[in-house]
């Protein structure tokens, strides 16, 4: 392959990417810094999880996410794909919850996905339930779950996270 092609394809990644991360205004972690949104933006794999070395996952919104009201109020700051075997890792994803209320505490069950990047296979669909959150009040915290591929290339594979459905009582 000619470099001039290899230059456009680059161009077209990072154009593609640029894109559609910006597509809800702001995507989640990337492997440089952490900015808010509701999303996760592209990614390498490799895994981070444990010092066991190599780049940390993250992504871009997803067009196959579905969201109820109260997205806004979940931030994804890390996705990290741990590989264990040439099917099996860990998935480590770091959120944040704040209730955007100002007067009434709200519950949440947010479902996340960490998806392969390439063909958006699900590799794990972690999820959270939190009761009573303050108006205003943030919760923060981990979720690690073993993360699967029906191929063999858990070592090498692209991932990412996106939240995959909100549903929020109490607005």
């Amino acid at each position: 392959m000619k470099v001039r092609h290899v230059r456009a394809i680059a161009v077209f990644v990072i154009v593609f990417v640029a894109l559609t991360g910006a597509r809800r205004g702001g995507g989640g972690c990337d492997d440089d810094h952490d900015s808010s949104g509701s999303g996760s933006g592209h990614g390498s794999s490799g895994g981070v999880g444990g010092g066991d070395g190599g780049g940390s996952a993250s992504a871009a919104p997803s067009p196959s996410s579905t969201t109820t009201y109260g997205e806004q109020d979940v931030t994804i700051d890390a996705c990290e794909l741990t590989p264990e075997a040439d099917y099996l890792g860990k998935a480590r994803l770091t959120y944040r919850v704040t209730n955007g209320n100002t007067d009434q505490t709200a519950s949440y069950k947010i479902t996340f996905a960490v998806l392969r990047t390439s063909d958006k296979q699900v590799l794990t669909i972690p999820t959270l339930s939190i009761d009573s959150l303050a108006p205003g009040k943030t919760q923060a915290g981990t979720i690690t779950e073993a993360a699967t591929t029906a191929d063999d290339d858990m070592r090498t594979l692209d991932a990412h996270c996106i939240v995959s459905r909100v549903d929020k009582t109490g607005f």
